[in-house]
């Protein structure tokens, strides 16, 4: 079963970091974009919503995804098993103008 939640970049509190949302138990399957002012996204991990980190790949760059309009970009879920009883942020690489809802899509592992 996949479920799908809202993560919000409201310029009104931060205009590159979208709102902490929670993984309840679930991997991260894909990632569906709006129109954005950058062309790339990274990610934060927190456990407790408040004291974040970056999300590396195993060579120690940002995990990294490029933004397409109305597309759904597919994640490999098994590469967020870490973050499953936590919460993650989406950063986008560019000052956003205005409130942005990214949809993200998650599974059961």
């Amino acid at each position: 079963m996949i479920i799908s939640k809202q993560a919000l970049i409201d310029v009104s509190e931060d205009a590159s970091n979208s709102l902490g949302f929670k993984l309840d138990g679930m991997l991260l399957c894909g990632i569906q974009f709006p129109a954005m002012t950058g062309a790339n996204v990274t990610f934060d991990f927190s456990l407790d919503n408040s004291t974040w980190v970056d999300v590396k790949e195993t060579d120690g760059t940002d995990v990294s995804y490029t933004v397409s309009a109305g597309d759904v970009v597919r994640v490999d879920p098994s590469g967020w098993a870490f973050a499953s009883n936590g919460y993650v942020r989406i950063t986008s690489d560019g000052t956003e103008v205005a409130d942005r809802s990214i949809i993200v899509h998650l599974r059961h592992s």
